[in-house]
C-alpha cells in the first residue's frame, strides 16, 4: 500500500433544456442536418446583437437553488477570448467574474450507511461551441450546437476515489433531470464531464500536479479513466518522477488516458465584460417565484415510494433513472389502489421496459397511457384477464391506439369465469375421458393436469384457471 492521497475535482457542462439558444433565437434540434439550426448571432456576424434567454436563466436558477448555492441577483456576462475552429466568433459569452451561483453542496450516497457532502465552488451560465467531427485527416464543423445554453458546475477538490466521483455525477444527473433543467444524456453530450485529478502524500497540504481528463461520456468511463489515472500517476511518483500537468482524454479502445496537450502555462483568455449585454438586475420576486415552482426532486419521490407504498429501494432507483417512466408510474398510481403499486412497478420495469428496450424507445414514444395500464390492472384484479393475457396485451397496447376493451375483444383475450359455462365444458371433458378420470384416487395431479390442459385447448387458453380447477375438483370428488 502506498502513502498517496487521491484528490479529485469535477467540472460538468450541462446543456439547458430550452427551445432556443442562450443568446440567439436559433432553435435547438438534436440530430438536425448539420449547420441548419444556426443564426447570425451564433456565427458572430457583424452587427448581430445577442439577447439573454429568460428560460435559460430560470433553469440556471432552479439548479442553483437545488444545489444550495448563494444566488447572485445581478446577471453579468463576460467574454472569454480565444481562437479555435469550433468558436466562429472568436469569443465565448460566459460568467467568469460573476457566476450566478456560488458555494453550494450536494450529498452523495456511498453505501447504505455512508454519505458524503460534496462542496461545489460555482455554477455559471455560458454558451456551447460547435461540434467537431473528425474523419481521416479532415475535420468537419457542425454549428448547430454553437450557442446552446450551458451551465458549468465546478466542485471543489474534495473527492478521494472513483466511487465518490461516480456517485457525485450520478446524483448531479438525477437532480438536474428531475428539475427539468436538462435531459442530461451523457451519450448525446447534454451532460459532459471533465475530471481533474492529482496525488499527494498523506498529511501534505500542497496539491500535486493536476491532470485534466476531458469529455468523459459515461459513468463507466468516469470510473475507468480515474482508476487508470490513479495507477499511472502512482507509478510515476513511486519511481521518483514528476507528473506533468496536462490535459488527457480517455481512449475506450485501449482503456487508457492519452495526452492531448500540456498545461504548463495558463492560457490568457483576456476576459472582458460582454459589451453587448448590460448587467441585468433580476427581480427578487421573480427569483422567489422560480424557486417556489421548483419540481419535486428524486429524493422526495424516493421517500414517498418507500414509506407510502413499501416499494424496494433497488426497484425505486431503477424507476428513477427515467423521468418519463417515473411520471407515468405516478399517473397510474393516481388511477389505481395503493396496494397495486408493486404490481404497477413490476410491469413497468419488466414487460414494458423490455418492449421499450427492443425498440430503443422511451415510454412517451408509445401508444400506452396510464389509463390503459390502470385498466389492465383493474381487469386482472377482477379476473377479467389472466396474467398470460396481460403479457399479450401490453405490447398491443403500446403499438395500438385502440382501447383496452377493444383490444381484448379483437384478440379474444377475455377470461371465461362464468361457473355454468366452465362446468358444462368440464362435464363434457370428464365424460369423454372416463379412463383418465378413473385414475383420480391414485394420481389426482395427473388427472387434473390432463383435464385442465384440454379445457385450455378448447377455450383457447381463456378459461379462468382458479375457478375452473375448483369446479373440476368438485366434479371429480362427486364421482
Amino acid at each position: 500500500m502506498n502513502n498517496l492521497e487521491v484528490i479529485i475535482g469535477i467540472e460538468n457542462h450541462v446543456e439547458l433544456k430550452t427551445k432556443t439558444k442562450m443568446f440567439s433565437p436559433s432553435p435547438i434540434i438534436f440530430g438536425a442536418h448539420p449547420n441548419t439550426a444556426v443564426h447570425e448571432i451564433d456565427l458572430g456576424y457583424p452587427g448581430a446583437m445577442p439577447s439573454v434567454n429568460k428560460e435559460g436563466v430560470r433553469l440556471a436558477l432552479l439548479a442553483t437553488n437545488a444545489l444550495k448555492m448563494t444566488i447572485d441577483p445581478l446577471l453579468i456576462f463576460d467574454r472569454k477570448n480565444y481562437f479555435y475552429p469550433d468558436l466562429a466568433k472568436g469569443f465565448q459569452i460566459t460568467q467568469q467574474f460573476h457566476p450566478i451561483g456560488k458555494e453550494g453542496k450536494l450529498e452523495i450516497q456511498l453505501s447504505d450507511m455512508e454519505t458524503k457532502m460534496i462542496a461545489i465552488e460555482r455554477l455559471h451560465i455560458e454558451e456551447d461551441t460547435a461540434k467537431q467531427i473528425h474523419k481521416g485527416d479532415q475535420t468537419y464543423l457542425d454549428y448547430n450546437r454553437s450557442g446552446i445554453g450551458l451551465i458549468e458546475i465546478v466542485t471543489k477538490p474534495v473527492m478521494r476515489s472513483a466511487d465518490e466521483a461516480v456517485a457525485y455525477v450520478e446524483k448531479l444527473r438525477e437532480t438536474l433531470l428531475y428539475l427539468g433543467v436538462s435531459d442530461v444524456k451523457m451519450n448525446e453530450g447534454s451532460l459532459r464531464c471533465d475530471v481533474n485529478i492529482s496525488l499527494r502524500p498523506y498529511g501534505k497540504d500542497q496539491f500535486g500536479s493536476k491532470v485534466e481528463i476531458k469529455n468523459l461520456n459515461s459513468l463507466m468511463n468516469v470510473r475507468k479513466a480515474i482508476d487508470f489515472e490513479i495507477k499511472r500517476q502512482t507509478e510515476i511518483l513511486l519511481n521518483n518522477q514528476v507528473v506533468i500537468q496536462e490535459t488527457r482524454r480517455f481512449d475506450e479502445a485501449t482503456q487508457t488516458t492519452i495526452s492531448m496537450r500540456s498545461k504548463a502555462d495558463a492560457i490568457d483568455y483576456r476576459y472582458v465584460a460582454e459589451p453587448n449585454i448590460t448587467p441585468i438586475a433580476l427581480d427578487p420576486e421573480w427569483i422567489e417565484s422560480v424557486i417556489a415552482t421548483s419540481p419535486q426532486l428524486a429524493d422526495e419521490k424516493r421517500t414517498i415510494f418507500q414509506k407510502k407504498y413499501g416499494l424496494k429501494l433497488v426497484d425505486i432507483n431503477l424507476l428513477l433513472t427515467s423521468r418519463e417512466m417515473t411520471t407515468f408510474f405516478e399517473e397510474v398510481l393516481s388511477l389505481t389502489k395503493p396496494s397495486d403499486a408493486s404490481k404497477v412497478l413490476n410491469y413497468l420495469l419488466g414487460d414494458i421496459q423490455s418492449e421499450l428496450n427492443t425498440k430503443n424507445e422511451i415510454i412517451t414514444d408509445t401508444k400506452i397511457t396510464p389509463a390503459k395500464l390502470a385498466k389492465l390492472i383493474e381487469y386482472f384484479n377482477a379476473n377479467v384477464i389472466s396474467s398470460k393475457h396481460f403479457k399479450t396485451l401490453i405490447p398491443l397496447a403500446m403499438r395500438d391506439e385502440a382501447s383496452i376493451d377493444n383490444l381484448i375483444e379483437e384478440n379474444h383475450l377475455k377470461l371465461i369465469a362464468d361457473p355454468k359455462i366452465l362446468q358444462n365444458h368440464l362435464q363434457t371433458l370428464i365424460d369423454q375421458n372416463q379412463s383418465v378420470v378413473a385414475q383420480y384416487q391414485e394420481r389426482p395431479e395427473r388427472v387434473l393436469k390432463t383435464i385442465m390442459g384440454q379445457l385450455m385447448k378448447i377455450t383457447q387458453g381463456n378459461a379462468s384457471p382458479d375457478i375452473a380447477q375448483q369446479i373440476l375438483v368438485a366434479l371429480l370428488k362427486s364421482k
